[in-house]
């Protein structure tokens, strides 16, 4: 941040107001009162500064460049005439007009402390890593330029840098403003207890301060709000309607609400950060992978959160298109977090990980990942989807499917993936019944390939699941005549009565048994194949003879 200061020569009634923040009040005096003793130019010195404070950043530029007009300019001393020229480059700079900024403060011929930070702040702001390099090493140990140096840290994600020039300069004096930075800081980091603490020591000077409760209400979300209720309860008590309409508050309301997605993000895209990257997460959790895509084209990957977007989206493309190097982009995206230091060790960074692996196919791996934060994640849909599906790969089947069931975003529920997975898992702990039920959906693509499944996985199983492989091999034929499903149907079906001839053998064979026997010869009848209409002879004769 850009610190502008000011002293005036002269005490004048204004100041008071200065020094209570009441920048309107003292904007009165100095434009209709009598400020005796001061200069026209002065004057509008401190009109700018209170039009600065007050935000309002235009009105302020027109005040500094009345100042360096040649009507002005003359009336100035040498070092307010160079301040000038720096005070409007802060209005540039806070307008969005980089290149104005940057204009007006090379102008000033003088090399100073400011000049190097306003420089500073606009290479941030345009992202020119090189200038940022150039103008980081002229800061000093001015309380300023510790600052500037600290908002540098912040811009590359480095929070824990910036943690350290916080907890530095708190140590060595009382400046109750740096603890909300700390805690921002500390929020960033996962840290969520640290940063209410340092919130609490500047809430208890400033209680009613409404940047502060909207970083407790954040925190209070991570920790221990799944809806968000108590996230809101923060944001009620402490913030008015004026407070609300704040575009961060806006925003973070709406994560915390899961509301009015569509209706204040787009506007909020380009003003808040998270906004462009939230907005994409509502799309991925609605399959709406095209607009997440193009929200997410170019996105600056300086934040774990970008990284993991842009995993998920990638893994929704590799896996809808078969595209193996979208797979491979999005295993990258998830080690990218699961392998930072800073994150490593943290709930999003395991799960990540886990993600990655998954990927790889290294399923034993990614369980030990996941089974370490089981414990925080348990209702989580996104743990218990991958949790379920490394399970299943490695074939615990009982776990897996107590894992998938937990999920309940309908969303998930109805991804191809996670049906098949169900299914499977249906079908390995004996649960026919429950595996065909996953066919009760409207997506032609999702039965064909849950019809594949069972087909194949019952033929497999063998003994009773004949009947089930029968029934699936059936379907796909009158789907597609395609002649290895005639083929699986015929083979599934002389399955199950190869089957049916051993339980009889055995004296084991039950009414539900012979129903099955007549549903399999009413299948292949259906068939209307001479290796169909074969079969069925054969077992009739079978029949008139041992039953």
């Amino acid at each position: 941040m850009v610190i502008v200061k000011g002293k005036p020569k002269k005490a004048f009634n204004f100041v008071d107001y200065i020094d209570k923040h009441d920048y309107t009040g003292a904007m009165t005096i100095l434009q209709h009162g009598s400020c005796e003793g001061l200069s026209s130019a002065d004057r509008l010195l401190w009109i700018g500064y209170c039009l600065s404070r007050l935000h309002e950043f235009s009105r302020a530029k027109e005040v500094y460049e009345e100042l360096l007009s040649a009507k002005q300019k003359d009336a100035l001393a040498t070092d307010d005439r160079s301040n000038v020229g720096l005070y409007l480059a802060i209005t540039n700079f806070y307008m969005g007009c980089y290149d104005e900024a940057e204009q007006a403060a090379l102008s000033v011929t003088d090399d100073s402390e400011l000049k190097n930070r306003i420089l500073l702040s606009i290479a941030r702001a345009t992202d020119d890593e090189t200038k940022v390099a150039k103008y980081r090493q002229y800061l000093n140990s001015s309380k300023e330029d510790e600052l500037s140096a600290a908002a540098t840290e912040l811009y590359r994600c480095h929070h824990k840098e910036t943690a350290d020039i916080y907890e530095k300069m708190l140590s060595e004096g009382d400046d109750l403003a740096l603890n909300v930075y700390l805690a921002i800081c500390y929020f960033k980091m996962d840290c969520f207890d640290l940063s209410l603490e340092a919130l609490d020591t500047y809430s208890k000077a400033f209680p009613d301060s409404a940047i502060a409760a909207n970083i407790k209400a954040c925190n209070v979300f991570k920790l221990c709000d799944e809806d968000g209720t108590s996230a809101m309860e923060v944001i009620d008590t402490h913030c008015d309607e004026n407070d609300r309409s704040n575009d961060l508050i806006q925003h973070n309301t709406v994560v915390y609400e899961g509301q009015r997605a569509l209706k204040v993000l787009p506007d909020l895209v380009g003003k808040v950060p998270e906004a462009r990257l939230n907005l994409a997460s509502y799309f991925l959790r609605n399959n709406e992978v095209e607009a997440a895509a193009e929200l997410l084209n170019n996105v600056d990957t300086n934040t774990p959160q970008a990284h993991v977007l842009l995993g998920i989206l990638k893994t929704k493309l590799g896996q809808a298109e078969a595209l193996p190097e979208s797979l491979a982009e999005a295993q990258a995206h998830f080690h990218q977090v699961g392998n930072s230091p800073m994150k490593c060790d943290t709930i999003i960074g395991r799960q990540s990980m886990a993600s990655s692996l998954i990927l790889l196919k290294e399923y034993e791996d990614a369980l030990v990942y996941l089974e370490s934060i089981k414990t925080y994640l348990e209702n989580d849909d996104v743990f218990n989807w991958n949790y379920g599906i490394a399970l299943a790969a490695l074939e615990r089947y009982d776990e897996a499917l107590e894992a998938l069931l937990n999920v309940c975003d309908l969303s998930f529920k109805s991804d191809l993936a996670y049906i098949m997975w169900l299914a499977k898992c249906y079908i390995m702990t004996g649960q026919m019944k429950k595996a065909w039920e996953c066919l009760d959906t409207e997506d032609h693509e999702t039965t064909y390939q849950v019809l594949q499944l069972l087909a194949n996985e019952c033929y497999k199983l063998g003994g009773h699941n004949f009947l089930y492989s029968s029934k699936a091999f059936k379907e796909l034929f009158e789907i597609d005549k395609f002649p290895d499903y005639l083929n699986g149907l015929t083979g599934a079906c002389v399955g199950f009565f190869r089957h049916f001839i051993a339980k009889n053998q055995d004296s084991r064979v039950r009414s539900e048994d012979e129903n099955a026997l007549e549903e399999v010869i009413e299948m292949l009848e259906s068939a209307n194949s001479p290796k169909c209409r074969s079969i069925v002879k054969t077992i009739q004769r079978w029949k008139a003879h041992t039953l």
